[in-house]
């Protein structure tokens, strides 16, 4: 069935591919300048190709949504644009610590040029995958009308896996704010870079209160009542649906970014030893922010299946029995 949604977003998606492809065309082609470097894997031809292939994916997906494809082929696309905007996302994933560390550093031009080409890898990557779910829905849904599902049944309790997994990232929260708290105490906290830096008390404050939420509040919030419907106290909005991405989407960024920085890179220097410092301080920094990110993920996991709407259901018309009044007034079925 022809979507214009799914058209309109899978025709943006292929533009905003393109550009980022040609983009790292010509920075491989002239050779990537050394202070433009956006990600933690090699540059020059890499993001390219992953481009390219996210571009691909998308224009079969806009491609596809004005033909009566089987249910193989929209698989098949479903496929490679997943691919590709994981491999995007994957090649993007220091984007949120180059927004956190605009906090901590000057900000020039060469900054700014960096920070928009990760996010726009990291914003191409979550089309492909948005694309691609579409497109698996579409493969998986039967012919003819659809009806929608009813809505999720979000006062059901989060399972025990779950909470274990939101209790673990305030666990790894608190390691590190153990590490921080000494390094305060000592005096070695802002750093000496900050302070050369000039990065004011404010920004340092809201930093801290950022952090704080997402350490405490966001995973609490992911598995428990409250975080899917507003609670008591909050007025008209009591008993509402809380906006599924308001909670899911800083969870997900937040935890793979985590997990992916500290838990992949940073566990991976300590292993080489780039990396040195105490054994303790090093095991409750690292590890601390990589719990905190595995945990988020664990629970996200939970929170997503329990907003999620029910699947739309295909309604057949011939089985739909329709009340026709007979003669006499009276209606049949």
């Amino acid at each position: 069935m022809h979507s214009p949604s799914r058209n309109r977003l899978a025709v943006g998606a292929s533009v905003w591919q393109a550009i980022y492809a040609l983009v790292h065309l010509w920075w491989a082609a002239a050779g990537t300048p050394r202070s433009l470097a956006d990600s933690y894997f090699p540059s020059g031809w890499l993001p390219m190709v992953i481009g390219v292939a996210a571009f691909a994916g998308c224009g079969a997906v806009a491609a596809g949504a004005r033909r009566q494809l089987d249910s193989t082929a929209r698989y098949a696309i479903a496929v490679l644009t997943a691919a590709a905007g994981v491999a995007m996302c994957v090649y993007s994933f220091l984007f949120p610590v180059m927004v956190a560390s605009v906090l901590f550093e000057d900000v020039t031009t060469e900054t700014v040029v960096r920070l928009l080409v990760s996010g726009g890898g990291a914003a191409g990557g979550v089309f492909c995958l948005v694309l691609a779910a579409r497109e698996r829905r579409a493969a998986a849904a039967p012919r003819g009308p659809v009806r929608g599902g009813p809505p999720a049944d979000r006062s059901r309790s989060s399972p025990g896996w779950a909470r274990g997994g939101a209790y673990l990232a305030v666990a790894g929260y608190l390691a590190r704010m153990v590490v921080w708290l000494e390094e305060a105490t000592a005096g070695t906290w802002p750093s000496a870079a900050s302070r050369d830096n000039g990065t004011s008390t404010t920004a340092l404050a809201v930093f801290l209160g950022l952090m704080s939420l997402a350490g405490t509040l966001l995973p609490l919030a992911l598995v428990h009542r409250w975080g899917r419907l507003w609670p008591a106290g909050t007025g008209p909005l009591r008993g509402r649906a809380v906006p599924r991405w308001s909670v899911l989407g800083p969870g997900l960024f937040i935890g793979a970014s985590l997990t992916a920085y500290f838990g992949i890179v940073g566990l991976s220097a300590w292993i080489r030893g780039d990396i040195r410092g105490p054994f303790p301080r090093l095991l409750m920094e690292l590890g601390g922010y990589t719990l905190w990110g595995v945990g988020l993920l664990v629970a996200c996991a939970s929170y997503s299946a329990l907003t999620r709407p029910a699947p739309s259901r295909a309604v057949n018309a011939r089985a739909v029995a329709v009340p026709v009044a007979d003669p006499d007034g009276r209606r049949d079925g």
